[in-house]
């Protein structure tokens, strides 16, 4: 059973099946829990792999205790073997360089130091040289300490797949000795350093609370849970206290499964969320007639239940806008009855990284921006057309064509694009936006004049074209939507890329239409790297007329010559899809 670090989540929780003592010594009763586990449907076990000296000092109660629960080095290689059968990910608690060694001799596939051994720098060290997941026990360890070992793991860069592990050694645990907020707490501190975060409870067996503390500890940002278990409560082998039985261990996987879903990534709304919005929202509609041309005082509408032709609009998104047409009382209103100011936004600069100064780079006898605007000169419901460029010196150039074009510019921040956007849509008083970056060269005019349709048919926030071949799909959003961005991101990186704030169904209304078009998947038509430069002539020469040249006719193009695609075939996207988790600190 292999086990990905990275993919252990809040979501995809790893969920260990501790059999501690519970064997008692006897083999027999290891192969038993090795297939209770199994037979549970956990994906790993743990045992606590120890020499005598390691856990006792001579002479004392508990050597003679330990004494009794040891095993074999064969014994634990038939445990080891048997679970790996058995499809099982092995971890073993360990206690020194002898069970270290024992150990790796016997090839388990992960490791838990206990929290007795915290302070053991060098060990842990030791351990975490072999590689593999390993779990740091942290129970009754001190800030300071914790802090302490954080920063040597962080220093000497050994902090690829630990998972800290919170917990109490008291069997059974009382309830009010656990403290959930320490998990919060630890997500909120170490996460961020590539640590994942574990709970291991030591309730009392098949106690609602055994059951009920672990998913608490998940809803607080634990990643891995460790649960003990035995083969049966009534038999008082060792740790029985603390353990669920068979069925309770197969029941309570089960029911943490059931729960996982609570904890998926901020996606789009919910079906259920839909179908509540279709049922019980107000939309606004007229109290009284008006004419075209008329505004709508906020004195003359009023919110009423309209599941056909209600539009989640509110009353500021229409003041201040004439009417395009007449309307009756009680009509509903929608953004298409009411003058919207749309405007494209080309944002470009001078210093790309990857191709510096493709803005003027010439593509037949035209710098491929003044293309560009040519082709966006030819969307039919654009009333503005903007360059938005930096107010940096290296893009004087840009703003010396917009004039040159005839179109307006906008110079603001060089390296915050989403502030750029929406303080050129601000400046030029728009509504909506068509977002057009300075490389998208064959962008598709007839598509982004339906997108502009679609989106003020339907009052989307942000409306996108799918279906399209890379680099020739853009977006429509309205100005509160960029506003909302531009002011309240999280994500200060990267902004030029606004699908990663904008695509995602829960902080936005998104709208989609798609294009019948059938062409290769691994087209690129865009302007970024040399190789761009180098296909785009090829199309602008073969072609001519770059500025109103159809997609269609570039698709077949490609199509029958397959030498031009590979020109840049090879060119990866930065972002191949959209980030579904994407936060706004609104």
């Amino acid at each position: 059973m292999k086990i990905e670090f990275k993919k252990i989540k809040q979501n995809n929780p790893l969920l260990i099946a501790e059999t501690a003592c519970g064997h008692n010594g006897d083999i027999k009763k290891l192969i038993k829990l090795i297939n209770i586990a199994k037979n549970s449907g956990i994906k790993a076990i743990k045992f606590q792999i120890f020499k005598l000296d390691e856990r006792s000092v001579p002479n004392s109660k508990e050597e003679k205790i330990f004494k009794n629960l040891t095993l074999s080095e064969s014994e634990w290689k038939k445990a080891v073997n048997w679970a790996h059968k058995k499809k099982l990910f092995v971890f073993a608690d360990i206690f020194g360089l002898d069970s270290l060694n024992l150990a790796e001799k016997i090839k388990v596939d992960g490791y838990k130091i206990h929290s007795e051994d915290a302070l053991n720098h060098t060990f842990i060290e030791k351990v975490l040289s072999k590689n593999k997941i390993t779990i740091i026990g942290i129970g009754g360890s001190y800030r300071s300490e914790l802090i302490s070992l954080v920063n040597n793991l962080v220093n000497k860069s050994l902090n690829n797949k630990i998972i800290l592990m919170a917990g109490f050694q008291v069997f059974p645990t009382p309830l009010k000795s656990h403290s959930i907020s320490e998990i919060i707490d630890l997500k909120d501190k170490y996460s961020k350093f590539n640590f994942k975060i574990g709970f291991s409870d030591h309730m009392q067996g098949g106690s609602e609370e055994s059951f009920l503390l672990p998913i608490l500890a998940l809803s607080s940002g634990a990643e891995v849970i460790e649960k003990h278990f035995t083969i049966n409560r009534k038999l008082k082998l060792i740790d029985y206290y603390s353990s669920l039985n068979p069925n309770e261990l197969k029941i309570f996987n089960i029911k943490l499964k059931n729960y996982l879903n609570l904890f998926k990534p901020i996606g789009d709304l919910s079906t259920d969320e839909l179908k509540y919005r279709n049922m019980f929202k107000k939309f606004i509609t007229t109290k009284v007639n008006k004419k075209k041309g008329d505004l709508i005082k906020e004195n003359e509408i009023e919110f009423k239940k309209n599941k056909k032709e209600g539009q989640s609009l509110t009353f500021n998104q229409i003041k201040g806008k004439k009417l395009k047409q007449d309307l009756n009382a009680g009509s509903p209103l929608k953004l298409k009855y009411f003058e919207q100011k749309v405007g494209a936004i080309i944002v470009a600069r001078m210093t790309s990284n990857r191709l510096p100064g493709k803005s003027l780079k010439k593509i037949g006898n035209r710098e491929s921006i003044a293309l560009l605007i040519d082709r966006i000169k030819k969307i039919k419901r654009c009333d503005e057309i903007i360059l938005a460029t930096s107010t940096d010196v290296s893009d004087d150039l840009l703003a010396s064509i917009s004039k040159r074009e005839n179109i307006k510019c906008y110079r603001g921040s060089l390296e915050n694009v989403a502030l750029r956007y929406y303080e050129a849509a601000k400046e030029y008083s728009l509504d909506q936006v068509l977002r057009i970056t300075g490389d998208a060269i064959l962008c598709d005019v007839v598509m982004l004049d339906k997108a502009i349709e679609h989106h003020l048919n339907n009052a989307n926030d942000v409306t996108f074209i799918k279906n399209m071949p890379y680099g020739t799909a853009k977006e429509v959003f309205s100005y509160r939507t960029i506003k909302t961005i531009s002011n309240y991101s999280k994500i200060n990186k990267n902004t030029e890329y606004l699908e990663w704030f904008l695509e995602n169904g829960r902080n936005f209304k998104v709208g989609y239409i798609k294009s019948n078009y059938k062409f290769k998947k691994n087209i690129r038509l865009t302007l970024d790297f040399e190789e761009d430069l180098i296909q785009l002539n090829k199309i602008f020469n073969d072609l001519k007329h770059l500025d109103h040249i159809k997609i269609q006719d570039v698709i077949n193009y490609l199509n029958k010559n397959p030498k031009v695609i590979k020109i840049n075939s090879h060119l990866i996207p930065k972002f191949k899809k959209i980030e579904k988790n994407t936060e706004l600190n609104i």
